[in-house]
Order: structure tokens, then C-alpha cells, then sequence
């Protein structure tokens, strides 16, 4: 007896544990598995792509300028990013057919607040994607309503919203600023633009900041000199919106418009007979002789404009006027 309770000790189950199934034959066969992969935070879907191309010359690298370098980011911002859930419960709705058993409707009905986050600076300066893209030099331009004097209205803060967003950029500082805020939610792009705002504003009061403050993600533009810890290279980036339905689609429709409306009449001609009435009268009047005698006459006229009428042969005014 002490053998076997040996033997039933050493087994990978336990009594309580149902003993484990054996292999069977169909468990060989290929099969496809659908998997459903998570939504809202947890989903693995790519929300930004960003492509950088930089380069330097021999001049720059034996001066240490900075190389020439252009970004551009597509980002795509989800709804889960900018709302808050409050509540979410399910609702039951019986549904009742005579002669049919009755139907329950289960629906979940989701309570959510929005959340604003603001967009970086430099999303804040521009009032229309189409006039900052045609726009020369990106530091130049004003925003609609927006005045530089003291005493003007400030312009109304601009929020991340859901869609789709470009961002653009000739600065290797802001580039690599925006590979490290690749890790980091909408709130914390928030709190690190307003961690570097309060260390300038120290900077500008004279006060010197703790370094040791900063944990170990934040880190300084590199050594400017005498310049603030956080240097703002937003002039030379750019964040526009993306429309939901671009503009083209309207455009492509009010061209299109005459090729519509002649389309329609074309149409109602062949459904009245018009077309058809003509093609018959067309091929009445080619069954008689006056396409051949309008055709003589043109050659002939023809003929005399080219200078070979004959001087001896005399003019008939009369034959001329007759087509």
C-alpha cells in the first residue's frame, strides 16, 4: 500500500483535480483560430507612425552644426484617449411578437465625460491646416483672431481630439523629443509640457532648479549655454488636424456638375424619342441627292479659293448663291 500512495503522490494532479484528457485524433487536424485582439487601452493597433530623414555635410560635421533633418508623424488618436468613463451598465428589453416566442435585447449603455487634454504649442498656433501648410515660414504665421499686443484676447486653447493628426517638424531636438513622448499617454505629454514650463519660469525668475527633481525619463535638449533648460524649438514644428472628409470630394463634384447635367439631358432625349427622331431624319435626307450636291458645291468653292478657277469660264452669280 505505501508503494502506491508513493506512486499517486508523484502524479502532476491532485484527487481533487480531474485527471488530464488524453490526446485524441482530431486534436492533429490543423484548425484556424479567430482571435479577437482587445480594444481600448489594451489593443495592440498602431495609433502613430513617424519617418525621419536626416544628413550633414563635411562642413557641418567639422563645425558642429546640427545635421539637416525633417520628421513627419501620423498619429491617430482614439476615443478611449480622450474620455473618461463614468458608469457602465446593461439594459434588458423583452420583445414580444404574437405567434413568436418572446426576444430579450441585452444593450450596454456606457456613461463617458470627455477629457481635455491640450494640444503642444506647437498645435495651439495654427487656426486652419490649409493655411499653415501653404505657409513659407512656419514662425511668421498668426492664427486667426490672434493679436501679439498686450491687451489682446488670448485665443481660445485648442484640445486632442478623436481623428487623425500630422505632425511635422525641421528641428533633431523636437524629433527626438517626440520619440520619447512615443511611450507616453496624452496625460503625460500634458504633465511633461507643464514640468517644462514651470523649470523655464523658474529659469526666467533667476532661481535655479533642482536637477535632482527630474526622474530618470526627463531629459534636457542638450547644452544651449546660456539659454533656458528646456529650449522651445515649437516654431519649428507644426501639428495640424486632419479632416474627417477632405475637401476634394466637393471639388471633384462641382467639375463634374456641367458632365451630370448633360448626362441627364442626353437621357431624357432617348427616353422622349428626340434621339431617335433625328437619326431617322438624318437618314432620310442621306437617301436623297442633296449631300451630293451640297458637297459639289463646297469643292467647287474650294476650288476657286485656291486660285485654279478658270478666267475664260463665265460667273454665275446665280449657281453660287444655290447651294
Amino acid at each position: 500500500m505505501h508503494p502506491q500512495a508513493s506512486t499517486s503522490s508523484s502524479t502532476s494532479y491532485t484527487s481533487q483535480d480531474p485527471p488530464p484528457r488524453s490526446e485524441l485524433w482530431w486534436d492533429r487536424i490543423p484548425s484556424i483560430k479567430i482571435v479577437r485582439p482587445p480594444k481600448g487601452p489594451f489593443s495592440p493597433q498602431v495609433d502613430e507612425r513617424c519617418f525621419t530623414y536626416c544628413s550633414q555635410s563635411i562642413t557641418g560635421r567639422i563645425h558642429g552644426h546640427d545635421p539637416w533633418c525633417r520628421t513627419m508623424c501620423v498619429r491617430k488618436v482614439f476615443l478611449h484617449e480622450v474620455t473618461r468613463i463614468l458608469s457602465r451598465h446593461q439594459t434588458e428589453t423583452l420583445h414580444k411578437q404574437p405567434g413568436k416566442p418572446p426576444r430579450r435585447e441585452v444593450t450596454e449603455v456606457i456613461e463617458a465625460a470627455p477629457v481635455n487634454h491640450p494640444l503642444p504649442p506647437e498645435g495651439q498656433r495654427y487656426s486652419g491646416w490649409l493655411q499653415a501648410m501653404f505657409d513659407a515660414t512656419f514662425g511668421g504665421l498668426v492664427a486667426q483672431g490672434e493679436d501679439s499686443s498686450p491687451g489682446a484676447v488670448q485665443p481660445e486653447t485648442k484640445y486632442w481630439k478623436e481623428g487623425w493628426y500630422i505632425w511635422w517638424s525641421r528641428s533633431r531636438w523636437a524629433a527626438q523629443e517626440r520619440m520619447d513622448l512615443m511611450r507616453r499617454s496624452l496625460e503625460n505629454q500634458t504633465e511633461w509640457q507643464q514640468l517644462k514650463e514651470r523649470r523655464n519660469e523658474e529659469w526666467e525668475r533667476g532661481g535655479s532648479y533642482d536637477e535632482h527633481r527630474l526622474n530618470e525619463d526627463v531629459r534636457v535638449l542638450g547644452d544651449h549655454g546660456n539659454a533656458p533648460p528646456f529650449p522651445d524649438v515649437s516654431h519649428e514644428s507644426i501639428l495640424l488636424p486632419l479632416p474627417d472628409t477632405f475637401p476634394l470630394g466637393q471639388q471633384i463634384r462641382n467639375v463634374l456638375a456641367p458632365t451630370w447635367k448633360v448626362l441627364g439631358v442626353v437621357r431624357e432625349s432617348i427616353a422622349s424619342g428626340a434621339q431617335k427622331e433625328l437619326a431617322l431624319r438624318i437618314y432620310e435626307k442621306a437617301l436623297t441627292d442633296e449631300p451630293i450636291k451640297l458637297l459639289r458645291v463646297v469643292c467647287s468653292m474650294i476650288w476657286e479659293n485656291m486660285g485654279f478657277k478658270d478666267d475664260d469660264e463665265p460667273k454665275s452669280s446665280d449657281t453660287r448663291k444655290k447651294p
